[in-house]
């Protein structure tokens, strides 16, 4: 995941930031003396310092996937990591310098997430975005002059690039699916011991025949995340009655949220 990250970040400098390969480098290596005094053309370094999870956006959740064998499948979600990299330029004249560091940080300030259409490898196939920040007063690197005496080499200027990807763990249980719901294009009948698990469709607004797969579906309050597959369905495990809170999630469009009931007479969903 880590070398996909170092080539994705190479392609927004090279496609969003227009640098020319022929004419400036851009290397992953640890920016010492005696890696500098090698240089021989501008070159833009970064370097991976640190690696570790995101608290903020750690969640307990498990993603719930209906299977064509008459199976449902819980899977954890995601973990989220923070990988900050210390961005530097070297050129022999201090100007050429400046220059590409300030088109290298405007650069970055525009892409908040990386787009995905520069996305290599592992990155392209998952679903969670991956956010950045970049040249943040609050982050890591806090004491530039012991970094650069630690690595017996002039101070320089940076920019601190923190990038959050997901960690999957791989961890998926699949059990029979038990008496559910509709929860969808049709008012669903709801079994009376409770909690059960809750089940539907998911659809375009106004066109009940194009249903929506690879959505991800979210009870608010339950805190339990589903997945619809190809043909749109999804299931909802152990909703207790009561009012909930669901949140419809595609990627490129706004969150779609409603208000339900269970029991209730309609729950009817359209993205």
């Amino acid at each position: 995941m880590i070398t996909d990250l170092n080539e994705t970040i190479k392609q927004i400098l090279i496609k969003k930031a227009k640098l020319e390969p022929s004419e400036v480098d851009v290397t992953f290596d640890i920016p010492n003396r005696e890696w500098s005094a090698s240089i021989s053309k501008p070159t833009v370094n970064l370097y991976l310092y640190d690696i570790r999870e995101n608290h903020n956006l750690r969640g307990t959740e498990w993603s719930v996937t209906k299977n064509q064998n008459g199976t449902t499948s819980r899977k954890k979600n995601a973990s989220r990591l923070d990988l900050s990299y210390l961005i530097t330029v070297w050129a022999k004249d201090i100007a050429d310098e400046h220059r590409l560091l300030w088109q290298i940080m405007s650069t970055l300030f525009r892409f908040p997430v990386l787009p995905p259409e520069i996305l290599m490898g592992n990155l392209s196939k998952q679903e969670y975005p991956i956010s950045t920040t970049a040249a943040q007063p609050d982050g890591l690197f806090n004491n530039p002059a012991d970094f650069w005496s630690a690595l017996d080499n002039e101070i320089k200027p940076s920019i601190n690039y923190v990038l959050t990807v997901p960690l999957d763990l791989d961890l998926v249980f699949t059990a029979p699916i038990t008496e559910s719901v509709s929860l969808g294009v049709h008012p669903p009948i709801i079994d009376s011991k409770p909690p059960e698990d809750v089940s539907g469709k998911i659809y375009e607004t106004g066109k009940p025949t194009r249903v929506i797969g690879g959505a991800k579906v979210r009870a608010k309050e339950a805190g339990i995340i589903a997945i619809s597959d190809s043909k749109g369905n999804y299931t909802l495990p152990k909703i207790k009655p009561g009012k909930h809170t669901l949140q419809v999630y595609l990627p490129g469009k706004k969150i779609r949220e409603t208000i339900i009931e269970v029991p209730g007479p309609n729950y009817n969903l359209e993205y």
